[in-house]
């Protein structure tokens, strides 16, 4: 980035209509924001600047400046500080909220926990979890079904299985399962974030004390998660060498002396996991379902993709497979830029820099808008329809894949890039092929909305399945 000095002023740029001191601070609606800025994006352009509590916010909207701030992670940005004390606040100190050292230390352990030699060797769990999703989803073939709930059962009993070596099953379980407890968090951490001061540190709400039922609950599953960890390594010392998935792994840091780790590191990496692994997953799934149900065309493309891979199987069987699906990763890849789980991230600058141009002193904020790039009209024929065709390159598209590949960013960049890309998009292909497969696909009237709780969820989206003759 060049230097400050040869930057315009923040002062320069349109900014949407502003109070004294509150600025634009009472247009938030935690559950809006997104749509709040992107309107703004939409009437000034971007970069704009948005006016909150005496300081401007720098808003970004073009690939070229939100990869540049990607890349700049960790040493010229890092996330929000609210983000880090909130997290804190709830007991979750993982590498989601961790900046520095300590997430470099926490960092090259999860990293290589869900690497794609972990996943190769967990497959046969990946496929014995999406078998029970679809025995449940026979069983309940022809009832409308939140498909959103649904899908989370599945990304939790995925990501415990992988990452913590526990079979929790909650897709064939339907009592205080952890699921239920889990798809609170997220809510109450967004509007904590928005909060304009912290009053749960200072009196509680009722909905702070359902948080905290909650979290004990999480808390509480976690450290059964631990003890059944610890129990293996001490019946296979040899697990501590090489430890077999994430829990394992920071189990043994943690019993290294100087490692850094303490019990807390191993609570909230694992909290972390659990709350990335369920969300962000579940909700591009339940985004692609949607767009397979308003587009049979593209479902009938994915049902022949399907059948040929399979033969006369009803799911995928070999971890091999996952790279001979390529509708089923365009029609993924189309969704998520249509309805990116992370539309919206924030960023402090640690020192003063420039941003698409304009100069951002340090702990200055920068929003980017996750979703624009893949919305621009100058790059991408007809950005406001799903046409998983634009990336394979077919015949009758005028635009080249790259184009488009260039305004996807949806597991971040840079340094600080999603450490579960690999595992969501195998589980992503495993649930869309045994779908298409074995079902077909109808969405029931009503009005799907984009409900934003620090990730993006389809609300009021309800999907019923039909058994295919």
């Amino acid at each position: 980035m060049p230097p400050a000095a040869a930057a315009g002023a923040l002062a320069d740029l349109p900014a949407p209509p502003a109070l004294p001191f509150f600025g634009s601070v009472l247009s938030f609606d935690a559950r809006r924001m997104h749509h709040v800025l992107e309107d703004w994006a939409a009437r000034y352009g971007t970069p704009y600047r948005v006016r909150l509590m005496g300081r401007d916010m720098l808003v970004v909207g073009d690939a070229a400046s939100i990869a540049a701030v990607l890349r700049a992670r960790p040493d010229t940005f890092r996330r929000g500080r609210p983000v880090q004390s909130v997290f804190r606040d709830m007991g979750i100190s993982g590498v989601f909220g961790a900046e520095g050292e300590t997430w470099a230390r926490q960092r090259r352990l999860v990293m290589r926990a869900f690497d794609p030699a972990h996943l190769k060797d967990y497959f046969p769990g990946l496929v014995r979890v999406t078998e029970r999703l679809r025995r449940r989803w026979e069983q309940s073939a022809g009832e409308a079904l939140d498909i959103q709930s649904e899908l989370m059962r599945y990304t939790v009993d995925v990501t415990a299985g992988l990452a913590f070596g526990s079979d929790i099953n909650t897709i064939e379980g339907d009592d205080d399962i952890i699921q239920q407890h889990l798809d609170k968090i997220f809510p109450m951490v967004s509007r904590r974030l928005t909060a304009p001061f912290p009053w749960w540190r200072h009196f509680k709400l009722p909905s702070d004390r359902a948080l905290d039922r909650d979290l004990a609950a999480i808390h509480g599953a976690i450290a059964r998660f631990i003890a059944e960890a610890r129990a293996r390594i001490a019946a296979d010392p040899s697990r501590a060498e090489k430890p077999a998935n994430l829990i394992e792994a920071l189990l043994a840091a943690r019993d290294t002396p100087g490692s850094g780790f303490d019990d807390a590191d191993v609570s909230g990496n694992v909290f972390t996991a659990l709350l990335a692994g369920e969300d962000t997953t579940a909700n591009t799934l339940a985004w692609l379902c949607f767009y397979l149900a308003e587009h049979p065309d593209a479902q009938e493309k994915l049902r022949a993709e399907a059948d040929a891979a399979l033969g006369a199987d009803r799911m995928l069987g070999a971890v091999e497979g996952l790279n001979a699906l390529p509708y089923a990763e365009a029609a993924t890849r189309e969704a998520m830029r249509l309805r990116p789980v992370a539309p919206l991230l924030f960023f402090e600058a640690l020192e003063d820099t420039t941003v698409a141009g304009y100069a951002l002193p340090a702990g200055g904020t920068v929003a980017t808008l996750m979703r624009a790039p893949g919305m621009d009209a100058s790059k991408l024929d007809d950005p406001g329809a799903f046409r998983p065709e634009r990336w394979l390159g077919e015949a009758g598209t005028t635009e080249r894949a790259g184009a488009a590949k260039k305004a996807l960013m949806p597991f971040g960049g840079g340094p600080r890039f999603c450490p579960g890309r690999y595992l969501a998009l195998a589980e992503i292909k495993m649930v869309a092929t045994m779908l298409a497969r074995n079902f077909t696909l109808e969405r029931l009237p009503g009005q799907v909305s984009e409900r934003y709780n620090l990730s993006m969820s389809p609300g009021g989206l309800r999907i019923r399945l039909a058994p295919r003759g």
